[in-house]
């Protein structure tokens, strides 16, 4: 609240001054009075998982199999969120006669010669959003395998699979009822609503005057509960045959395989009716399908062997045709070679076009409600930042932004719509692989294997940041009437944005390149088996260009957060009889925390830069009794490594690292 200076409240209701120190920007502060966003996070949510599965199969004669599987999964879990929240919100006007309003803050309104004052808060204390999932699943596969015409292997088989969510939210702030509520007067003595109407209703005062005063009885009437669910189904028809053997070629025999496969997916979500006029964003209600039909073959051609650093050499040839009902008729093929160099040695290759087919929620997606942080380049701070503005003021001025525009309403996240786009094609993908496999007859037991790897992907589906809408829509060189534009509505009267429009695009590219090590060592110590294994990953190159249009413009992604260069992961094993003891140690290398893209529009965006190199162990012991039982007791992060400063460990460029700690854990396994 500002009245004379940012003022707070006391748990009391009583006054106190806001400390914003000396270093302020917008609503953002250091060294000062802040309200703590983390408090909000849940680091891991309540989880219970229940499984079921079985299988069995019968054998109708030598060359018949029937099989079937069946599986059951439910989980259900809990998450904690962020408050409803109310910033420069005028729905948190405050009036001087409110009922439950300090003498002190009356005095102070009277001062100022104002009868109404807006209250920044989150809404902790009228209870923290609360999201229930149960997730239901349950799939069936029923099969034909065997052998026909003598050398010919075939899998006939039909699969179907259902999940079905149930989501519900708690504490979902009703607006018209909190308006109400908030509402108050004084009437013999008595906190009231103000309206008539509502009161009759049912409607409840609520007191926002310090932490902790509204009442159970306010809290139940200004929250609602809200259900909604959904049904994802999967159809599959499908069968293959295999031949090994099909004729024999001088460098040995060729192996071939052809399939069929139809599939078809399906999925509906049903939002609820009373989400509207609440806290909670309304969603759209997603409902679409799609179905593919599939041929495939595959060939393994020996071309030379049993000669002078050629002991074997084989080409490996693989092509699919696809048939989609949303993006018609796409091919993807691949090609490798396989070279044995001798007993210790092998190369292999391959090269590879692919396509990944937008999914359901990318083509069918409803046009949900949600809201953006963004910086309106029309407001004329922010035009000069610019060297040259005059093609942005042109531009904001054909949409109608005064000259004078400088409203600081985008300090505060902007409602938008995000949705799909039926009008998606294929993701393109080439990628090219160079692999050595090396085990020295000298050393027993050792393997070591290095994959160099590259991908690039073209037509990648993306939605254009908020950002880059609003942007590209005034720095357009052709004016206004640009797609960006469309995506953008404008208040006539004071120009500010009041909607922006993403939805899914064929816009993006990206780039990568690696290299992966598995270097496993097997022998004999102490009388019983020791099993080590590294596994790493060095990344050379992970770029993302949001435009492809642009390729001189990319994000380079590798060695920041998320994008660690190095990752590895090694264990060890020792079993002696029915004892198994493991040790694993997971590394990921230091990463910054700004990109390129980042930095060149702040060198100096924070006081941390970085995330150090990290480790983290975990250790086991197992027991396995002649009865088939097993007993394992673990202690993972053992050493308890911490989470990088000033993370939480749940945002996706920081989920590597361990956040919950140091912890004890015993499975039991039964095998019969």
């Amino acid at each position: 609240m500002y009245l004379d200076g940012w003022k707070s409240f006391n748990a009391d209701g009583s006054l106190k001054d806001v400390y914003l120190g000396e270093n302020v920007d917008g609503i953002r502060c250091a060294d000062c009075d802040i309200t703590n966003l983390n408090q909000f996070v849940t680091l891991q949510p309540e989880f219970e998982r229940y499984n079921v599965n079985f299988k069995t199969n019968y054998q109708l004669n030598d060359d018949h199999n029937v099989y079937f599987e069946a599986k059951y999964s439910n989980s259900q879990s809990k998450d904690e969120g962020q408050p409803a929240f109310f910033f420069a919100n005028p729905t948190n006007d405050v009036s001087i006669d409110n009922a439950f309003i300090s003498s002190e803050l009356v005095s102070l309104m009277q001062e100022n010669d104002v009868d109404s004052v807006n209250i920044r808060r989150f809404m902790t204390d009228l209870g923290v959003r609360v999201e229930d999932d149960t997730r239901e699943t349950q799939r069936y596969v029923l099969g034909l395998e065997g052998v026909v015409f003598e050398d010919w292997d075939y899998d006939l088989y039909a699969v179907y699979g259902q999940t079905d969510l149930e989501r519900i939210n708690s504490n979902n702030l009703v607006i018209s009822n909190y308006e109400n509520a908030l509402d108050s007067i004084l009437v013999d003595g008595e906190a009231v609503c103000r309206d008539e109407a509502a009161r009759a209703e049912g409607c409840v005062p609520v007191d926002i005057f310090g932490y902790g005063a509204p009442s159970q009885e306010a809290i139940d009437y200004v929250n609602t509960t809200s259900t909604g669910t959904s049904v994802i189904k999967q159809t599959v028809l499908g069968g293959s045959m295999t031949n090994s053997g099909l004729f024999e070629l001088p460098a040995g025999y060729v192996g071939f395989s052809t399939g069929v496969e139809y599939r078809k997916e399906e999925s509906e979500i049903f939002e609820p009716n009373n989400a509207e006029g609440t806290f909670f964003n309304v969603l759209g209600e997603d409902k679409g399908e799609f179905d593919v039909s599939e041929v495939f073959a595959e060939i393994t051609l020996p071309l030379l062997a049993d000669l002078p650093m050629v002991r074997q050499l084989d080409l490996d040839l693989a092509v699919r045709f696809a048939d989609y009902s949303t993006i018609g008729n796409a091919t993807t093929w691949k090609a490798g070679l396989s070279w044995e160099v001798d007993d210790e040695l092998r190369v292999r290759t391959t090269y590879s076009e692919a396509i990944r087919a937008p999914n359901i929620s990318e083509l069918y997606g409803a046009a949900s409600q949600t809201f953006f942080s963004v910086n309106d380049p029309c407001r004329t701070s922010n035009l000069s930042d610019l060297s040259d503005s005059s093609i942005r003021e042109a531009n904001c001025s054909a949409l109608g932004v005064s000259s004078s525009f400088d409203s600081d309403y985008d300090d505060k996240t902007l409602e938008g719509l995000s949705g799909g786009n039926e009008e998606l094609k294929e993701e393109e993908s080439t990628s090219y692989t160079v692999g050595v496999v090396y085990q020295p007859s000298f050393i027993d037991g050792l393997s070591i294997t290095t994959d160099y790897w590259n991908i690039e992907i073209e037509n990648a589906i993306s939605a254009v940041g908020a950002q880059d809408i609003l942007d590209r829509c005034v720095d357009s060189t052709n004016g206004v009437n640009n797609q960006y534009c469309s995506l953008i509505t404008r208040d006539s009267s004071t120009g500010e944005v009041t909607q922006i429009r993403q939805f899914a695009l064929n816009i993006a590219a990206l780039e990568a390149a690696g290299i992966d090590f598995d270097i496993s060592y097997t022998f004999e110590a102490f009388e019983g088996d020791v099993r080590t294994n590294l596994i790493a990953t060095h990344l050379l190159k992970r770029d993302d260009y949001s435009f492809q249009d642009e390729p001189d413009t990319f994000e380079e992604l590798a060695g920041t957060a998320g994008y660690a260069e190095w990752q590895a992961n090694w264990s060890i094993t020792f079993a002696l009889d029915n004892w198994d003891y493991s040790w694993r140690t997971r590394y990921i290398q230091g990463v910054d925390l700004y990109t390129n893209y980042t930095l060149d529009k702040n060198a100096n965006p924070n006081s941390a830069m970085e995330y150090g190199n990290y480790y983290i162990s975990d250790a086991s012991v197992a027991y396995t009794f002649d009865s088939g039982v097993t007993l394992k007791f673990g202690i993972d992060n053992i050493f308890n490594r911490d989470l990088p400063y000033g993370t939480t460990g749940t945002e996706a460029a920081s989920s590597a690292y361990d956040n919950v700690g140091r912890y004890f854990h015993t499975t039991a396994t039964y095998q019969f």
